[in-house]
């Protein structure tokens, strides 16, 4: 094969990123219109986890994937540590040195560890077939579900969604600490001024008494009045002409509504009679409206749908789009891990005290050092092994999970794998149309797997579209770009140039595809689940509560990381694409 010129290979590069983020982009709309809602998204989330995925996984795997591959596995294997721990390690690192709080140390951690090995590098994979540079996209695509494999395996399996609890059991800890340090200086002021604020208490209560008794005699005299006119309107509503309901189409309520909007308790003795006729009046209402409506029906019939769709419309468009604070209210289960993690201010260790008064990272240093036999031995190691082992078997008995599991086991034994693919490690007897017998369920999970690609772009578009950026700590700003510089600039280099030695090694085994997908693996954003993860531990804010609620650091630092991610992507991907078909595979 000729060699390519290069603006021909970074237009093969370019490419892929039009289509992902014209799709992304169509999420991010949607979102924005609401129509693309967060019980929409968690609906459709649902159905990609539990049916999309797994066909797609099933179909690709048992198609592509045979035993003989087993030396490729190995080598993803290989690359798949090497990610994960340079992630965390490099992201950490500058993120610590940026300035990162304590209470987002396992959300910086989960960045570095969880890249977004799915919907991105398919969709790229998928939009290179019609270049030909590579003719076995299918087997490349397969390679990158052994991947999402094994970091499904990390998070869920092995409890990487876990360090995301801990910056909130961190936060609890660190409130508890400081609501302990605040009772106490509020009992030492009563202690010094107690006179005082014995008066200004007395004080209070006699102008709230005079209040209250005020309002209740104001609203008694009120009241009276209102039924009065409640009786005079609820007369002249019941003699309403034709026009009148007709523009009134579908508020057969109205009536109803109104009543209820001019109830207010009454204390006199004619309130059982006002209530009385007001409920005959509105019987008699009610009973005259669906006549009415019945008569207009087979004129309006043809109005009212469409009519409907777009009133629908404009109220949707009226309304305001959906922010991170709505997926915290649908996702949230933060009063269960409240109930569960308990923060006794007198428990809190002499660590954190000494961290909390201590100036010198020295001496710090030096009281972790001598805590830690007694944090060692205080460790229920039984307890923590049936949890995680409770975690493992969770996490193993999904749809997903099973589904992985079972494709790696049918593709690795030839006349299994056989029953559903053409495999020329063995043969069994062929159907009527000369296809193997259960050829029809790689049909029916090819057909099904499709969607999940732009469906799970979608679902990021819309995902970027209700982030929502708060005012930051002066100087935070520094910690998603730490990230960023991570990911998207250090990170890559060091992929490409470990991935450059196992191929000189020969570990590879001149599969051009897998060392593309090793290379491009490494230039990729954080996972989209790292939003959910962390609004699963997030509370639903109070909108009276002026202060800065739990979580909400964490809520913001992730959607400043998302979005430079994505911004930066545009550059550092169609990058790495080039750089590895050009320089490292000489195309």
């Amino acid at each position: 094969m000729s060699a390519l010129p290069l603006g021909q290979i970074i237009y093969i590069a370019v490419k892929p990123i039009f289509k992902i983020y014209l799709i992304i982009g169509v999420g991010f709309l949607l979102a924005r219109k609401n129509i693309l809602t967060v019980e929409t998204s968690k609906n459709l989330s649902a159905i990609a986890i539990q049916v999309l995925i797994p066909c797609l996984a099933f179909e690709l795997i048992v198609s592509n994937i045979r035993n003989s591959d087993i030396a490729e596995i190995g080598t993803i294997v290989i690359v798949a540590v090497f990610l994960i721990g340079t992630g965390a390690m490099l992201c950490f690192g500058l993120g610590v040195l940026a300035g990162c709080p304590r209470i987002w140390w396992g959300g910086l951690i989960s960045c570095g560890i969880l890249p977004n090995i799915s919907d991105l590098p398919i969709a790229y994979l998928q939009t290179m077939e019609g270049s030909n540079v590579f003719n076995n996209i299918d087997m490349g695509v397969s390679y990158v579900m052994i991947f999402m494999t094994i970091q499904m395996l990390v998070q869920f399996n092995f409890g990487a969604y876990k360090l995301i609890e801990t910056d909130f059991k961190t936060e609890l800890r660190l409130r508890a600490r400081d609501k302990e340090a605040s009772v106490e200086s509020g009992i030492n002021n009563e202690q010094i001024h107690p006179e005082e604020e014995f008066t200004d208490t007395r004080t209070r209560l006699n102008v709230k008494d005079d209040g209250n008794s005020n309002d209740e005699c104001t609203s008694s005299i009120n009241s009276d009045s209102q039924v009065d006119e409640e009786n005079n309107s609820e007369s002249l509503s019941s003699n309403s002409s034709l026009s009148e309901v007709n523009t009134e189409q579908g508020r057969q309520a109205l009536p109803y509504e109104d009543s209820q909007e001019q109830l207010r308790p009454v204390s006199t003795k004619n309130s059982a009679l006002n209530n009385l006729s007001r409920q005959t009046t509105s019987r008699s209402i009610l009973t005259h409206i669906p006549t009415l409506n019945s008569l207009l029906e087979p004129v309006t019939r043809t109005v009212s749908v469409p009519q409907h769709i777009f009133d629908n419309d404009r109220i949707r468009q009226k309304q305001q789009h959906e922010t991170t604070e709505d997926i915290v209210r649908v996702y949230s289960r933060f009063a269960d891990l409240q109930q569960q993690q308990t923060f006794e201010p007198s428990t809190i260790n002499k660590v954190e005290k000494s961290i909390a008064v201590s100036e010198s990272r020295i001496q710090v240093f030096l009281s972790h050092i001598k805590s830690l036999p007694t944090f060692l031995a205080s460790i229920q190691y039984k307890k923590r092994f049936k949890s995680m082992l409770d975690i493992w078997v969770a996490a193993t008995l999904k749809i997903v999970s099973i589904t992985l599991i079972l494709s790696i086991i049918i593709c690795m034994i030839p006349w299994l794998q056989a029953l559903f693919v053409v495999t020329p490690q063995a043969s069994v007897p062929t159907a009527p149309d000369k296809l193997p017998p259960l050829s029809f369920i790689i049909d029916f999970t090819s057909y099904i797997g499709a969607a999940e690609v732009p469906v799970g772009l979608l679902l990021l578009g819309g995902t970027i579209g209700r982030l929502k950026l708060n005012k930051l700590p002066d100087g935070l700003w520094k910690v998603p770009l730490a990230v960023v510089l991570s990911r998207l600039f250090i990170q890559p280099v060091v992929g490409c140039a470990f991935n450059s030695k196992l191929w000189r090694d020969g570990l590879f085994y001149d599969e051009k595809i897998l060392y593309f997908v090793c290379n491009i693996n490494f230039c990729l954003p954080p996972a989209t689940s790292l939003i959910y993860i962390t609004a699963f531990y997030t509370p639903v804010r109070d909108p009276d509560d002026e202060g800065e609620s739990i979580g909400q650091l964490q809520m913001d630092c992730l959607a400043l990381v998302y979005i430079a991610n994505y911004i930066f992507l545009v550059v550092c991907l169609p990058f790495v694409t080039t750089y590895t078909m050009k320089v490292s595979l000489g195309f």
